[in-house]
């Protein structure tokens, strides 16, 4: 079978009118099984499920923090905003890839985007949170940028692991509040913080906290990546039987 291709959303970079993707994530991409695609935020939205017909998966990456408007907050000093173009090309994506129920996986921002965009709430800045045994998510420091997370082996996503816990990495000050609808939550810290998410009603519909696209020589965080090109493969396959 071939590789399917997989659609990865892209952040503004440093000089004005480029684009930019740190290459972890096609590394990843790759690595699973499948063919890095670079979706455009300034696409017109009109071609977005033209776009999608050729996808077999989509991959959220991370990025800054979106409008909080979205979830009913002020934005907090501490908040760094995303850039308006691609946040509302991302919320409009997902509308097209929920329609489609087209495999897709969030990471670290790409989770707050598919929590929010089901109705949910972010806490801002973690360190202000109060929480029993608070980690320190942002590790502003890098000496230890590990933690471990705990998984419900129960789930879609934590079955790919078959172990009640792993070691993840943490580069996050922003996290899930209130869960959105019809999600369901897969790993937590050992403060409580929501590291993953699922709705187990879609062929895949799933996001990590964490940066799996950094760890991806590693088995436990290239296995995030296999299920997306698993899925993917599945749904190009369907389409196809469908077409023929």
């Amino acid at each position: 079978m071939s590789r399917p291709l997989i659609g990865i959303t892209l952040d503004a970079a440093d000089k004005p009118g480029r684009y930019e993707l740190n290459h972890d994530y096609a590394t990843a991409i790759e690595r699973a099984g499948g063919i890095p695609f670079p979706l455009l935020y300034m696409l017109d939205h009109s071609l977005i499920p033209e776009v999608l017909d050729r996808l077999g998966g989509v991959l959220l990456t991370g990025g800054n923090d979106m409008d909080p408007a979205r979830y009913g907050q002020q934005r907090h000093p501490n908040a760094v905003q995303l850039e308006p173009e691609r946040e509302r090309f991302e919320f409009a994506l997902l509308e097209a890839i929920e329609r489609r129920k087209l495999p897709v996986m969030g990471i670290c921002l790409g989770c707050q985007v598919m929590n929010v965009h089901r109705g949910g709430s972010l806490h801002q800045f973690l360190p202000e949170v109060p929480r029993e045994n608070a980690l320190e998510h942002r590790r502003l420091d890098r000496d230890s940028p590990r933690h471990a997370v705990q998984i419900d082996v129960d789930t879609r996503l934590g079955q790919i692991w078959q172990k009640p816990e792993l070691s993840a990495n943490t580069y996050h000050k922003q996290a899930i509040h209130r869960l959105g609808h019809n999600l369901r939550v897969v790993a937590t810290a050992p403060d409580g913080v929501i590291e993953a998410i699922e709705d187990p009603s879609f062929p895949l519909f799933a996001a990590v906290q964490w940066h799996p696209e950094r760890l991806s020589d590693e088995s436990d965080h290239l296995a995030i990546f296999q299920l997306l090109i698993q899925s993917a493969s599945q749904a190009s396959g369907l389409r196809t039987q469908h077409s023929a």
